[in-house]
């Protein structure tokens, strides 16, 4: 206990802190002790922060941006009392305008450091932003008020569920995160029984204080626990934190039964960072100190608690790329105060996210996130891929469809086939060509589409 305990201590107050504050982030700390206080505030005194951040992040995106000044010339200066009403007026802002207007949307000159962030986009269409590290700081500091909800601090060890980075220097960067998170990764890229039996022992081993990851990763793991007869108990989580994809009823049940902790969803996006965070009470509340959160129906129009609508985001702390009603292609439904005490409001339901999982022919499992990764490997490299989707049919056979032009089309077509024939021995890969991915009935693109009922991780 007394070796856990200096651990903690170890990377809390001295790792973690100098990795921050080397890296330009070190405001981390004191924007989390002003959420810490700004989360008990009412819902009203929230409203008017909002107003106050918002006004100065439109006047700051109308000076200093090609994209927002035409809109925002003849509003600006905009005061508090105008600001929502200065945000709806402006249009939404895509994922395919960011992707073709970045250079517009980025502010010059920039704000101190700025940071590169590629998403992989959980619709098979990644984007590039640019963060100032004041932005980023912030994210952070959402991210462990979040997890202070799940009684996890900094320095406590992490067991994560979670992709592998391909190339050096991002793998280099993803080890660099590990060591000063105190965490430990395990791949959801391919892994079967045997893959999934180290990482119960690599655990019994290292003790996590909490579990995180992709749902379906997470629920893989505990499947197998389960089916093995293991005692999850004893490595000692004291909570779950599950992200990426919405977590069902079974899911959770079957997590905290086999692991005997406390689980807890977060709700985010790479472009904005934290969006929500469960509370011990179960509510799922929306971290407006940072964001203007609406939700829309199909005309644009705010739609009522207990309806269904759009998720539009406007982020309060990025000056680099301002990002402004910005359509993350996820569904919501927004619901009412919770009893735990916090202003923050509460999101009802989330839906969207729809990953699935390819199975190779070996039984080696391969999550949405390995495609995705590979996909923007190829558009760091050049290729202008705009979006992408995986359906797997059969066992041995996979289609993939690339929007893409016909050249570039044309040329990554031997570059994936040599990647897959490598990583998934025995499965035949077809690629097509096409104009635009079907959508689901929910609105959003899945980026793997498993056809086979033998895709389920949990093994019934």
């Amino acid at each position: 206990m007394m070796r856990a305990s200096l651990n903690r201590w170890l990377y809390g107050q001295v790792v973690y802190p100098a990795v921050v504050s080397a890296i330009g982030e070190g405001s981390i700390f004191r924007r989390l002790r002003s959420l810490e206080a700004i989360q008990w505030w009412t819902p009203g005194a929230l409203v008017e922060l909002q107003q106050t951040r918002l006004a100065n992040l439109l006047n700051f995106a109308g000076a200093h941006t090609r994209y927002y000044r035409a809109g925002l010339a003849r509003r600006t200066p905009v005061s508090a009392s105008q600001a929502f009403d200065v945000l709806r007026s402006l249009s939404l802002l895509t994922k395919a305008d960011v992707q073709t207007r970045a250079s517009e949307l980025s502010a010059w000159p920039p704000p101190g450091r700025v940071a590169r962030k590629t998403t992989g986009g959980s619709t098979g269409q990644a984007v590039t932003i640019l963060k100032d590290r004041s932005a980023l700081a912030s994210e952070r500091a959402a991210m462990w008020l979040g997890y202070g909800w799940a009684g996890i601090m900094f320095g406590d060890r992490c067991a994560r569920f979670w992709g592998s980075q391909f190339d050096g220097r991002r793998r280099l960067i993803g080890k660099a995160g590990d060591f000063a998170m105190n965490r430990r990764r395990f791949s959801a890229f391919a892994f079967d029984d045997i893959d999934l039996e180290r990482y119960w022992k690599e655990c019994l081993a290292f003790q996590p204080a909490y579990l995180y990851g992709y749902v379906s990763m997470l629920e893989a793991f505990a499947g197998f626990v389960d089916r093995r007869g293991y005692d999850g108990r004893v490595l000692g989580a004291r909570a779950i934190i599950t992200t990426s994809e919405v977590l069902t009823p079974p899911q959770r049940e079957l997590l905290e039964r086999v692991f005997k902790a406390r689980v807890f969803v977060e709700y985010g996006c790479g472009e904005v960072g934290p969006i929500a965070y469960e509370c011990d009470k179960g509510s799922l509340h929306l971290m407006t100190a940072d964001l203007v959160v609406e939700i829309l129906d199909n005309e644009g129009r705010a739609v009522a608690a207990g309806e269904s609508g759009h998720i539009v985001l406007t982020d309060l702390n990025s000056r680099a790329m301002p990002l402004i009603r910005y359509q993350i292609g996820d569904n919501g439904i927004p619901g009412a105060g919770c009893p735990c005490g916090r202003g923050f409001p509460v999101l009802a339901k989330i839906w969207g996210r729809a990953y699935d999982v390819v199975q190779g022919v070996d039984g080696r499992k391969y999550h949405g996130e390995f495609f995705m990764y590979m996909f923007e490997d190829l558009r760091k490299a050049g290729h202008e891929v705009r979006q992408f989707q995986v359906v797997q049919d059969r066992p041995e056979h996979l289609t993939i469809r690339i929007v893409a032009d016909a050249v570039t089309t044309e040329t990554i077509k031997p570059i994936i086939l040599r990647h897959l024939a490598e990583k998934l021995p025995g499965v035949d890969v077809t690629l097509e060509g096409c104009s635009q991915i079907e959508r689901s009935a929910s609105g959003k693109t899945q980026v793997v589409r498993n056809l086979l009922a033998t895709s389920r991780f949990t093994g019934t």
